[in-house]
């Protein structure tokens, strides 16, 4: 019985007990900040669409803490990225049954889609869009962006321009929604009001090259080389573009140059200029 052992040997006990706690504590705390600290590092990396190099930093993290929901989510993204739906959906289910909040149905919508789970994607999105949550979510226009992305996959046009519409009565500025709606509106060969979609996402993201490049499209139709060639020269000034997109420019306006230039050519010598 405890009352039987000398009150030294009691204290004895407690102090070791608490010193052991004490490090254990210490070594939890500090994991876990190195844990904060990869996360931060592969959202960056995510960001900065190295996909790779996140699930790198991600792999530690969820080795310390298997039920971190922030891990399995960022981890999740990244298998997106990489093309593997599969393990993306098992990732993001895992964060939405951890922490079942907006984001998280948001991206498991996404891998549903792409691993052509249409029902399920369907059913996580209405999911989403009924949660109650303090603050609100604020991107629901994202929600409504997946069920146009969702209604595509099915072949149901008619449905994704409607929620497309219904996107950007959100957030009018909302790129990916107003660049699919104007796809959209090409299909039908609705080409001047798809072209003022696409003038207005170009204001939404002038960095988004796509923008660029279908209103360059739009007024090579019309037969006017001279805006579209200013379009992209325009494009290419501004500041930090992606590499990629930066080059696709670089190789449309030398096309466009290429265009002007046999186009003077073929002009009769005696034609004013």
């Amino acid at each position: 019985m405890i009352a039987a052992f000398p009150f030294l040997v009691i204290v004895s006990l407690i102090l070791g007990t608490a010193g052991c706690q004490t490090l254990k504590d210490h070594q939890d705390s500090s994991a876990k900040e190195q844990n904060r600290t990869d996360l931060s590092i592969a959202r960056a990396f995510l960001e900065a669409g190295s996909p790779d190099k996140a699930m790198f930093e991600l792999r530690s993290v969820l080795e310390t803490e298997p039920s971190n929901a922030q891990a399995h989510g960022l981890m999740g993204l990244a298998q997106l990225a990489l093309m593997n739906p599969r393990k993306a959906v098992q990732h993001l289910e895992m964060a939405w049954k951890l922490e079942p909040r907006s984001e998280a149905a948001l991206n498991l919508s996404s891998a549903y889609i792409e691993s052509k789970r249409y029902d399920s994607a369907q059913k996580i999105i209405a999911s989403g869009l009924s949660l109650k949550e303090t603050p609100p979510y604020r991107n629901k226009e994202r929600f409504y962006h997946n069920l146009g992305l969702l209604a595509e996959r099915k072949g149901s046009l008619i449905a994704a321009e409607k929620a497309y519409r219904k996107a950007l009565e959100e957030n009018p500025t909302f790129y990916l929604s107003r660049a699919r709606l104007a796809s959209l509106l090409d299909e039908k060969h609705k080409t001047d009001e798809a072209k003022t979609h696409w003038e207005i996402a170009r204001n939404s993201c002038p960095g988004c090259f796509d923008a660029t490049n279908q209103l360059v499209k739009y007024y090579l139709v019309k037969g006017d080389l001279r805006t579209a060639l200013g379009l992209v020269q325009d494009y290419k000034k501004i500041e930090g573009l992606n590499p990629m997109e930066a080059k696709k420019a670089n190789e449309l306006e030398r096309d466009l140059m290429s265009a002007r230039s046999k186009t003077a050519s073929d002009r009769p010598q005696n034609q004013p200029r």
